[in-house]
């Protein structure tokens, strides 16, 4: 019988040995599997790792477990195992030595069960080298009568899951040691690569300026700095990149120096596609950093990508009454890539779109202090499989988060280009937070296209439409658009009603809404917090917009059933299913 899995809590790490300072990748449960030698075949190792705790996947740290098949001299079988029992990998850690190895004998299988006896017979060194290559070394006592035996051992299967990324053992050039971790220059320049194995801290405002790369390898941490004398943040201004593509068992962590929010300003992109509030042709300037300028004509602007990636307690003002979004995308062009993206625990909004074409996929926002998705100065590109989740404990929250708020411009309603996105598959979720919250605040002359959009348990309405403008794009209440349509989804309830009806407007949100083909309210029946319980009612019948950007999915929401964990793993501070 196999030895408890434990998760055990992070104590006083092993030291390196000195082979592991030289290559390595992060321990992840990427590489769980059998191990063998082809040059030796009819004997291998299986083994399992265990991330310990939320952030584990990105520093590897967690539990080593292995189960070895043998034989004794006399050949009868054998089986031991070896985990770490009492000491948990440290961050950066390849070499793992000491590990206990036990011999199980006895028990029986069926019904009455009996318990095998397990013995220390040895102890265990793990090297892992690489993905494709593990060294792990059984020091046998004399009394087991087994003998000592070295594994040089591959998996029968390469995981695209296992990243082979060298552990850094030193800051890289332009960086500069703070401690035991690098500070990042305040211009990035020319193309920086940023290495598993150490924290990147980020000091003020820190640029990639126009022409240089950053690129940030997977199971990497960039981290505010402790100081709060100036705002700390990552601007990739126009014309720069950044590569943050991390995987789903190491992902790219951004956070800040605490767990709070606003214990750090967040990640701003800057592009070169379009944005309304240009002035006479000039670029549009940020309205938290007003050196920060945006837009133009390139709607396939390329800045880079980030995937498999989180960004924690943003939200640090950057000027009075001026805190920024985790994730601020200033007219960001088509040519980048969001997909697998976590916002969470900031103190303003999760991602706004101000102006741009970027599109998006699989992106994650939670327990933000205001809005979730954010969209205005004519943001129109593509989003699919939306989750946001508002409920965070802590009652800290705007009077009025909404899943998704949405203007085109206050001032011209009709202001071009209009705001005008296209969204298909969005679940957003809420726990009664913020008295005036709502899932879906359209306005401002807003126009879109959005399919399969699955809302409930906001302190306010489901769905608000305000100003003419946005009624006009609306259509009526009995026929939805052209310009603004919302079609195929399932409303649930909401503590003040599932729309906002005034008998001012120029027609009734519900109507409208009832108007549109396939539309259905009802009880939401979920599982646990937010996943969709086996047979929902919305689990079929959504019509995703005909645009090969999007995948053809029947389902309306972001989740497929309650077995569609695809948040799983990578994100934080979500409840399990």
């Amino acid at each position: 019988m196999l030895s408890k899995f434990r998760k055990t809590a992070l104590v006083a790490g092993l030291a390196l040995a000195a082979t592991g300072a030289q290559a390595g990748v992060l321990f992840n449960d990427g590489l769980d599997g059998a191990l063998f030698n082809a040059a030796a075949s009819g004997r291998g190792v299986m083994v399992d790792f265990i991330p310990s705790g939320n952030l584990a996947g990105a520093t590897g740290e967690g539990t080593f477990f292995g189960i070895a098949f043998t034989y004794r001299p006399d050949g009868t079988s054998a089986f031991v195992t070896f985990q770490n029992e009492t000491t948990a990998i440290a961050q950066g850690q390849t070499v793992i030595s000491g590990m206990p190895v036990r011999l199980f004998t006895g028990g029986t299988f069926g019904d009455p069960f009996t318990a095998p006896t397990n013995a220390v017979v040895g102890t265990a060194m793990v090297t892992l080298n690489s993905c494709e290559n593990t060294v792990i070394a059984l020091d046998m006592t004399d009394a087991s009568g087994l003998a000592d035996v070295t594994f040089d051992y591959g998996p029968i299967g390469i995981s695209g899951s296992c990243t082979s990324t060298p552990a850094n053992v030193s800051c890289p050039a332009t960086t500069t040691a703070m401690g035991d971790d690098c500070l990042l220059p305040t211009n990035i320049m020319g193309n920086l690569y940023l290495p598993a194995g150490k924290k990147y801290i980020v000091q003020g405002q820190t640029s990639v300026v126009s022409g240089a790369v950053l690129t940030i390898a997977p199971g990497v941490t960039v981290q505010g700095a402790p100081t709060s004398g100036v705002p700390n943040f990552l601007a990739v201004l126009p014309g720069g990149k950044i590569y943050a593509d991390g995987t789903a068992n190491a992902p790219i962590t951004f956070t800040g120096p605490t767990p709070n929010k606003g214990s750090w300003a967040g990640v701003v992109l800057a592009g070169n596609s379009v944005c309304n509030d240009s002035v006479n042709g000039a670029p549009c300037q940020f309205e938290a950093v007003p050196t920060i300028t945006y837009g133009g004509t390139d709607m396939a602007d390329n800045s880079g990508s980030i995937t498999y990636a989180r960004i924690l307690y943003a939200g640090q003002a950057v000027a009075p009454d001026e805190e920024l979004n985790g994730l601020t995308l200033l007219a960001v062009g088509s040519g980048t890539r969001l997909s697998y993206v976590q916002i969470d625990h900031g103190d303003d909004d999760g991602i706004e779109f101000f102006g741009g074409t970027v599109n998006g996929d699989h992106l994650v926002c939670s327990n933000m202090t205001d809005d979730c998705f954010d969209m205005d100065q004519g943001y129109s590109g593509k989003l699919q499989f939306l989750f946001s989740y508002q409920g965070d404990p802590d009652g800290s929250f705007t009077n009025d988060p909404h899943g998704m708020e949405m203007d085109n411009d206050n001032q011209n309603n009709d202001k071009m280009p209009r705001t005008n996105p296209t969204v298909s598959n969005v679940t957003l979720i809420a726990q009664g937070m913020g008295a005036n919250g709502e899932g879906m605040r359209m306005r401002r002359g807003l126009g879109g296209t959005f399919r399969g959009v699955v809302i409930n348990g906001y302190a306010d309405r489901c769905i608000n439409i305000d100003d003419a403008g946005t009624f006009t794009q609306a259509g009526s209440a009995t026929a939805q658009g052209p310009g603004l349509t919302l079609q195929n989804s399932f409303i649930g309830s909401c503590a003040n009603g599932q729309f906002e009806d005034n008998a001012s407007d120029p027609y009734a949100v519900s109507g409208w809404y009832n108007a549109g083909n396939g539309n259905q309210t009802g009880d939401i029946m979920l599982r646990g917090a937010f996943m969709p319980m086996a047979g929902a009612p919305y689990l079929d019948g959504n019509q995703v917009p005909n645009d090969p950007f999007f995948t053809p999915v029947p389902y309306k929401g972001a989740f497929a059933g309650p077995w569609d964990t695809w948040y799983a793993g990578w994100t934080v501070n979500i409840p399990a299913k």
